[in-house]
């Protein structure tokens, strides 16, 4: 029996402190400037995070670059020599430029007629390059970017200029040379037909071109005359996506697949690093003026080595994925990452990789050994800590992804693309049910001595099974929901919940062990459901958060400062009663929840600054904000090029929230975007005008 039930009360409060880790992205660039500060731009694709970052002491630390346009995604970065940052872009406004470092953006596409802008390049004389290696056109600019005009039908990587005024492309068709300043393009008969995916020149204009993009490397390659003649310096048969040198001329080569290498002697002998980069992708790579290394990987992040490579560790961005967290004796957080196993110490506040990479779920038996699920490594184990890692008979080669794991000190349980299956022996052998599960289907909550986990009967059909501590029969409680998350199940007590993640869905409770059933949240699309030590129970969802101190009798509403397109993942609890939250794309909180709703429910403890609503709109609209101290609050409303439109607010405002009305009867359909100021704070989001 299933019957609705639904009371919310708003606003339960909660004060979120980020823990600045774990560490990811997809970078797309990086770049050093004059003064050593590193700014790595990233973008969206399985995850959906964006934008410009910013280190000033050499990547220990990161903070996002706030601008009045929505945040870059970056798939170029370009610093000159008078330290002006360019931007190319994933779409948006495909080039944008800054003079003062960062403080200020300018747009600058006027006549820049393509999609994307994947690179930028300079000659000796001024004029500005910027290509689209992905439809296939190339522009250039005789007065600094100002304007643009077509220059070639090539698909650029990567652009470098030798002393004589030669600008070289690297493109995905090879490499192109141009000597007068973008007219005309020459194609190189020996690099053609290869993606050049990086271009070095030397003091003496010896040229260096690491091959391969997607596919088809074969290594890197030299030519001591202009191009003319070639010679293959190593690493065959390897895309080579990023070369650089360091301050004694040694060459470095950032592979796909294989780390980095550096030879030292023009490519008779590589030394391969690959400690800390473990199947890490080096995409981009840079060295700063003390010879210390960094690395942008996609979907990895921010990597770096003070010890000429012998070593490198994992320093950015704060912005990673959690699919699940394990707590350790409560000063250990261990984290399931698209770049790895990510360790997180509480006492010295300090993150570390642990090793492999597209972790989906990570587990903890009674004596703190800890198995992970992988996607494409199969099963793994660690007794110390992750130090060490034992491969379990499901195997690479297995070719099973592991969705989800649980065990216990006798049995490990696996949720796999296939089947689920139960070992008893440390994962040498395999019992296997007939149990289908699928990516972020595949809930399961081991309960002391009983376990509970979903299954599919098709993509929105999923049941929810129970099994005592012989493992051998198993019990269907609920079917007809659909979860969308790895931490969907929580058993506490007689109670179950369940998290349903369609748009129609909820939260699912039971109070009698499965028999009945009752919906205490419905129509939202929700992702995990806990219950603390105290009887405290929290609910998550794609864009809503929920507490409860009567088990979802009363549900009170939570304000979240997470940004759009972010949610939480999974909540867990130490032995103190300290409450984390792992999210989609902003890393791992550490959370307290104030005590009294009444008490609470005037306190505004962060700044934020609310999606307007309606949107779209016609003509009139509304904002609403945040502020945790009094302080001058300015919002300004920009077009798509990042022209000022008007100024809603500039005035002394006290802590508490806040609405303003913006009035858009006057301008013409299309994007704009509002940002808000106050203190340190700075947020910008978009809205869409609607006739």
């Amino acid at each position: 029996m299933i019957c609705l039930f639904t009371n919310y009360i708003s606003a339960q409060q909660l004060i979120w402190k980020h823990t600045g880790g774990p560490m990811g992205g997809i970078v797309g660039d990086i770049a050093i400037n004059s003064l050593g500060e590193i700014y790595a731009g990233v973008y969206p694709f399985d995850i959906e995070y964006s934008g410009l970052y910013k280190s000033t002491d050499n990547g220990d630390d990161w903070f996002k670059v706030e601008t009045q346009f929505e945040d870059f995604e970056v798939y170029a970065i370009y610093i000159t020599k008078e330290d002006h940052i360019w931007i190319g872009t994933n779409f948006q406004g495909r080039i944008y430029r800054s003079t003062d470092n960062g403080v200020t953006w300018e747009n600058k596409r006027n006549g820049y007629n393509t999609g994307e802008c994947w690179a930028f390049g300079q000659s000796k004389e001024g004029v500005m390059f910027a290509g689209d290696g992905q439809y296939i056109q190339l522009y250039r600019s005789t007065d600094y970017g100002e304007n643009w005009e077509f220059s070639a039908n090539l698909r650029p990587l990567v652009f470098a200029t030798d002393s004589n005024n030669i600008v070289y492309a690297g493109t995905h068709d090879g490499l192109f040379a141009t000597t007068d300043n973008g007219l005309t393009w020459a194609q190189n008969n020996f690099l053609s037909n290869i993606p050049v995916s990086s271009i070095l020149i030397d003091s003496n204009n010896n040229i260096y071109c690491g091959t391969g993009y997607y596919n088809n490397g074969n290594g890197v390659f030299y030519s001591n005359d202009g191009g003319q003649t070639w010679a293959q310096l190593g690493l065959a048969g390897k895309i080579v996506l990023s070369l650089a040198f360091d301050s004694q001329g040694n060459l470095y080569a950032g592979t796909k697949e294989d780390g980095l290498y550096k030879t030292t002697d023009l490519g008779q002998t590589w030394e391969q690093y690959n400690k800390g980069l473990y199947r890490k992708e080096v995409f981009r790579l840079k060295l700063n003026k003390q010879n210390d290394i960094f690395i942008g990987s996609e979907n990895e992040g921010v990597f770096r080595s003070t010890n000429n490579g012998e070593s490198f560790e994992h320093i950015g961005l704060p912005i990673s994925s959690i699919e699940n967290i394990v707590i350790i004796d409560d000063s250990l957080i261990f984290c399931a990452t698209p770049s790895g196993i990510q360790k997180y110490n509480r006492i010295n506040n300090k993150w570390e990789n642990k090793g492999l990479q597209k972790i989906y779920s990570v587990a903890k038996n009674e004596n703190n050994y800890l198995f992970v699920g992988t996607f494409d490594e199969g099963l793994l184990y660690t007794t110390n800590l992750g130090e060490n890692w034992v491969q379990t008979s499901l195997t690479p080669d297995s070719l099973l992804t592991i969705w989800n794991v649980a065990s216990t000190n006798t049995y490990i349980f696996a949720q796999t693309e296939r089947n689920f299956r139960i070992s008893s022996d440390l994962g040498t052998t395999w019992e296997i049910f007939p149990f289908r599960s699928w990516w972020r289907t595949s809930g399961m909550f081991l309960n002391e001595d009983t376990l509970y986990f979903t299954s599919i009967f098709s993509s929105l059909n999923h049941s929810l099974r129970r099994s005592f501590s012989n493992f051998t029969t198993f019990d269907s409680l609920l079917s007809g929901f659909s979860m969308v998350g790895l931490n969907g199940i929580w058993v506490h007590n007689n109670y179950i919940f369940l998290a349903d993640g369609m748009s129609s869905g909820g939260i699912y409770k039971s109070f009698d062990f499965g028999l009945t059933w009752s919906k205490i949240i419905n129509n939202k699309n929700m992702r995990t459901i806990f219950v603390s030590k105290n009887n405290k129970l929290l609910a998550a969802g794609i864009d809503s958060l929920y507490y409860s101190s009567n088990f979802g009798n009363t549900m009170h509403i939570i304000e979240s400062p997470l940004k759009p397109n972010n949610y939480v993942n999974e909540i867990e609890e130490d032995r103190n009663g300290k409450i984390f939250f792992g999210t989609y794309n902003e890393g791992l909180f550490e959370v307290d929840i104030l005590a009294s709703v009444q008490e609470t429910s005037s306190i505004v403890n962060n700044y934020k600054l609310n999606q307007n609503y309606p949107n779209p709109f016609n003509p009139v609209t509304n904002i609403k904000f945040s502020i945790p101290k009094s302080d001058v609050v300015k919002i300004k409303v920009y077009d798509i090029l990042g022209k000022e439109i008007q100024t809603l607010l500039n005035e002394y405002k006290t802590t508490g929230r806040y609405e303003v009305e913006f009035n858009a009867s006057n301008l013409p359909s299309g994007i704009y975007f509002y940002r808000m100021v106050s203190g340190n704070y700075s947020e910008a989001k978009k809205m869409i005008l609607l006739r």
